[in-house]
């Protein structure tokens, strides 16, 4: 199966630059990456938040976006689950409208939260996060697999109760979560979810570790649109015309994006058990914000460098079995961005899943054409 490509935002404006410009640069850019061959859109949920990042309302997003765009997936990545920011059942009247939109394009991968900035804002309690996504989750299967429903839960009680509409895809879409522990990884495997992993920059042997418990645990829920695993990996992204170029571009970017996105974490590792666990990827993280070669080379979390490079690099984490990689093209301007895209159209993507298409030198074609002659035919070497 070919691997599968996807433009992943948070929609982060550059200082000094408009929020409401940003948003529109946005759509712009989903419109090119769907016709250079991109196969999904994810869009996160932040609020609140600083450093740029000013993806808020990304369901109003989805509806735009499904009608200006035809064939690429579009996914929540990630809706966020605590009850006080996104109550399951509205999540799931949402999908299944966006879903009717598109044409049956929608993806749902939910999420606890991770920054103590939009917990605090949404007075969520970081010690019930977890739990309200696990019971969320099943509130949003339940909701729309069967007719009438019922569901008794913890943070939700619903009578009979019958979601309206439901969406196109049957019995639901695709549903996965973002998982960063290997309890969750565990869990998404028992479940029969597909997973977005990713190893807080921990490195390629935590990731191949997260990797094997998933699918491990995996088992398929009869009653769910997955028949096998589906694990996805986002990548922190840059290319350019050579590898130092794209070093120039993009190595200040992505060692800042790697301090500020996880700022949190060393604060919530202490406030809840369940966030426990990113303390002891602390130094990692701490490492990936300063040190450049361990991030691209060392971390499981970045790509950088010029097509080629790019496509070596990508070929390492499809050498994990991943279906998917996402790739973060935010952190620069609008015009970077833009130019990434063309670029992984026209060199990566077609790498990966149009090999017969790519144009080769005529020499290596000749050699091809010249050892597939039978060995006795007496034609000379330049007879083609």
């Amino acid at each position: 199966m070919a691997l599968k490509f996807g433009f992943w935002s948070e929609q982060e404006t550059q200082v000094g630059q408009s929020y409401a410009r940003r948003l529109h640069e946005l759509v712009d850019e989903v419109r090119l990456a769907e016709k250079v061959g991109f196969d999904c859109v994810a869009l996160s949920e932040q609020h609140v938040a600083l450093g740029g990042i000013s993806s808020s309302a990304p369901e109003v997003v989805y509806g735009y976006l499904a009608a200006v765009t035809s064939r690429v997936k579009l996914r929540s990545a990630v809706t966020l689950m605590p009850q006080r920011i996104n109550h399951a059942l509205r999540s799931a009247e949402r999908l299944a409208v966006t879903d009717i939109l598109s044409h049956g394009r929608m993806e749902f991968y939910g999420g606890r939260a991770n920054t103590t900035i939009a917990m605090r804002a949404f007075n969520v309690d970081p010690a019930e996060t977890l739990a309200q996504m696990e019971e969320g989750i099943a509130l949003l299967r339940r909701s729309m697999r069967e007719d009438i429903f019922t569901f008794e839960g913890k943070y939700y009680q619903i009578p009979p109760r019958q979601l309206v509409p439901k969406p196109v895809q049957k019995p639901y879409p695709v549903i996965g979560i973002a998982a960063t522990s290997e309890r969750s990884h565990n869990w998404a495997g028992s479940e029969g979810l597909a997973v977005m992993s990713h190893s807080i920059y921990q490195g390629w042997e935590i990731q191949k570790k997260l990797l094997t418990a998933y699918r491990k645990a995996w088992k398929r829920d009869e009653q769910g649109p997955l028949d096998r695993p589906r694990v996805g990996i986002p990548l922190f992204f840059g290319i350019g015309p050579t590898d130092q170029k794209a070093k120039e571009d993009y190595a200040e970017p992505l060692m800042h994006y790697a301090r500020i996105s996880t700022d949190a974490y060393p604060r919530l590792a202490k406030l809840a058990d369940d966030y426990s666990y990113m303390s002891e990827s602390v130094p990692s993280m701490e490492r990936a914000g300063r040190d450049w070669d361990y991030l691209l080379n060392q971390s499981a979390t970045t790509v950088c460098g010029s097509p080629d490079t790019v496509i070596r690099q990508i070929e390492q984490y499809e050498a994990l079995g991943v279906d998917e990689v996402l790739l973060h093209l935010d952190s620069v301007p609008h015009h970077k961005i833009m130019e990434a895209i063309d670029m992984v159209g026209r060199y990566v993507i077609p790498h990966f899943n149009d090999k017969n298409n790519i144009v080769r030198p005529t020499e290596e074609i000749l050699d091809t054409i010249r050892a597939m002659r039978p060995q006795n035919s007496g034609s000379s070497k330049k007879a083609v």
